[in-house]
């Protein structure tokens, strides 16, 4: 009798550790936006919880965006990188769609379509990818704007932080 409880619980685990690998790209990305643009359209000046965007987005990322922000006076993410927006209102949520997911190189990539206000939208290209167990955002480009903002440009970055450096 002990051994069925025993495989019971390990059943259990086992079910709802599969619970994160089962969600899909699209699902990943749907509930990433919904949180964030919620957040993101809040009054309260407050920055989105870090533990919350460790679950959504690829380390590498955050790393890179994070070593970015640190760069004095620099351009190369001029408005926020998951919306491509300067600020955002919560009464533009309901235009969020999340739709047509695609295999993109070794992971897939997701159509956001935000709403912008004044009945406009932005579609914006959500690349994601497996890290661990769950799907992490690790790319977004504006295809409304043709623009991404240069996070993988080493060269990019390399002249920003030389510019800093040389403004001080």
């Amino acid at each position: 009798m002990k051994r069925i409880f025993i495989l019971l619980g390990m059943l259990l685990v086992g079910c709802s550790s599969t619970a994160n690998h089962d969600q899909s790209a699209q699902d990943t990305t749907k509930s990433f936006y919904k949180s964030y643009l919620s957040a993101f359209g809040s009054d309260e000046a407050r920055p989105y919880p870090a533990d919350e965007l460790r679950k959504y987005v690829s380390a590498d990322t955050i790393v890179r965006i994070g070593a970015i922000q640190e760069i004095s006076e620099q351009e190369l993410i001029e408005s926020d990188y998951f919306t491509y927006t300067q600020d955002y209102s919560r009464e533009w949520i309901p235009a969020l769609r999340v739709e047509n997911a695609r295999p993109f190189l070794n992971g897939e990539v997701v159509q956001v379509i935000e709403g912008a206000g004044g009945g406009r939208s932005i579609h914006l290209e959500v690349f994601l990818r497996r890290e661990g167990d769950a799907w992490k955002i690790y790319r977004v480009r504006d295809i409304t704007n043709n623009h991404e903002h240069p996070i993988f440009n080493t060269g990019a970055i390399t002249r920003a932080k030389a510019a800093a450096e040389s403004a001080l």
